[in-house]
């Protein structure tokens, strides 16, 4: 079960009613299958200082948190295409919450750092609602990784070698084996010396971001910013070879 929230938290995967039966009612769309039980996408929400709704906390073993897709620091913008700017957390709690089994679609603003610098996207991700498997904070604590072994090549870049299963690279596919690592965040791989240990670049707090630019193996230059963990906490990893 999750920590007490904090005052002004709220946690869009308890028992509060959804909107998604009378949204779909009045459109006449189908309803999936589900037990009827309530319940969200696993993870707790507050206002910034901007007014923004932000993601405080991913849970363990929650739907978010086996996407590998919202991550701590993520501003929602929109639940199931409804902008969310100016409501408060209650109001967006009840949009998450739903019947079990039932998709919905968050639009999260993700910050990327690409080539020295740092942008926001706006990014869709789709979770069917469910309970979350329940697994002992002992093993979601920091720091952790994204669960991948790299090699470092002779131009200095990293190779990767091996993915941890259950990390969030093993999880979302976004890294594959023999994909080549050349920049973490802001800092380009190839500026670092031979000893330097990256992993320190890697490893973060559970559920927090970090982005890795790819040579990718099948083709083509690619920067993610991908989630430290996994579904359970798992992806500590981050070990490099000479």
């Amino acid at each position: 079960m999750p920590p007490p929230l904090t005052q002004g938290q709220v946690s869009p995967g308890g028992s509060a009613g959804g909107m998604w039966n009378d949204r779909t009612q009045s459109s006449g769309m189908p309803t999936p299958p589900t037990s009827g039980v309530m319940c969200g996408i696993g993870c707790n929400i507050n206002i910034n200082a901007d007014g923004d709704l932000w993601v405080t906390k991913v849970i363990p073993g929650g739907p978010a948190a086996f996407s590998c897709e919202i991550a701590v620091g993520d501003v929602i913008l929109a639940v199931d295409g409804v902008q969310v700017k100016g409501d408060t957390t209650d109001e967006v709690a009840k949009r998450i919450v739903g019947p079990e089994g039932v998709p919905i679609t968050i639009t999260c603003r993700v910050r990327r750092s690409l080539n020295g610098t740092t942008m926001d996207v706006d990014k869709p991700v789709t979770l069917i609602r469910q309970p979350p498997v329940h697994i002992p904070e002992r093993l979601c604590e920091g720091p952790i990784g994204l669960g991948i072994d790299l090699v470092r090549l002779d131009n200095g870049h990293y190779q990767v070698r091996k993915l941890q299963s259950g990390g969030a690279a093993y999880l979302t596919s976004k890294l594959r084996v023999g994909d080549v690592v050349t920049a973490i965040n802001t800092t380009p791989l190839q500026t670092l010396g031979p000893r330097a240990d990256i992993s320190s670049l890697i490893l973060g707090d559970p559920f927090s971001r970090v982005s890795v630019t790819i040579s990718a193996a099948h083709g083509g230059m690619q920067t993610g910013a991908g989630m430290r963990g996994g579904g359970d906490g798992g992806g500590k990893r981050a070990s490099t070879r000479e």
